[in-house]
């Protein structure tokens, strides 16, 4: 896989690289000293992790996707906002039915189908941004109950349908230029409403799972700087990324 068919972008994805396995596609672009865009795709990983150190379960080679993405010119400000541009970014390529859990789980009938981690490092005064993602495309549902993933599908699984990992890592990146040009003139406000209406946390009863404790409250809004806006007892209150997770009353959403 030397180059992605369909792939239609001016610098995202153009230096491509592909691995039959490593340890984690972050990890391996973190390391290393790279272009500006260039993507790493793994046919499998043995080491993949999502937020909070929770370990990424491996699909056998070819039924999921596994990219990541190498940025120059982020800052550190933007840190909390590309996970969430970037989730916008995998429910455009991935189409009708796929929503977003806070901040950046992509949903499809109701159970997890792609995971995204973003990640930075400080090399030369600047910060270099990496975004993981990892799509489930065509596992079949029995894979997950062998598993026990029970909250997770993939594409195939939920739809009847799938899309090869070329096909997907391709939607994907010409998904994601686009947003990230536009954020770089516009800010996050630009795409405030679009995350808004396909956020199945709002408007929904969630628990907010900090480290000592959990409040009930109800998920109201997302604010300029992607904070997710709760309100319990007529009171609102921002949850930020990494602070705490969110999750269901009754279950994974």
């Amino acid at each position: 896989m030397d180059r992605l068919i369909g792939l239609d972008t001016k610098w995202c994805g153009k230096h491509l690289i592909h691995l039959e396995e490593v340890d984690s596609t972050n990890e391996y672009l973190k390391k290393g000293d790279f272009p500006n865009g260039t993507a790493v795709i793994a046919d499998r990983q043995t080491a993949g992790k999502g937020r909070s150190g929770k370990n990424w379960s491996g699909a056998p080679a070819g039924q999921a996707l596994y990219l990541s993405v190498l940025f120059h010119s982020m800052k550190i400000g933007d840190m909390g906002l590309l996970p969430l541009l970037c989730a916008l970014a995998a429910v455009r390529s991935l189409g009708e039915g796929t929503l977003i859990k806070w901040p950046n789980d992509i949903v499809l009938d109701q159970k997890k189908i792609c995971g995204i981690l973003c990640e930075s490092r400080i090399q030369g005064g600047k910060v270099l941004a990496v975004c993981g993602l990892g799509i489930n495309l065509s596992q079949p549902a029995s894979f997950f109950v062998q598993n026990d993933l029970p909250h997770a599908t993939s594409l195939l699984a939920a739809t009847g349908r799938s899309l090869s990992v070329p096909e997907a890592a391709a939607r994907l990146l010409n998904a994601l230029e686009p947003i990230l040009e536009q954020y770089k003139q516009e800010g996050f406000s630009a795409f405030r409403q679009e995350y808004c209406s396909r956020c199945i946390t709002l408007g929904r009863q969630v628990q907010v799972v900090l480290e000592e404790k959990t409040v009930q409250s109800q998920a109201v809004s997302i604010a300029q700087d992607g904070s997710l806006v709760c309100k319990k007892d007529g009171e609102t209150f921002e949850i930020r990324a990494g602070e705490a997770s969110v999750r269901g009353l009754y279950g994974y959403v």
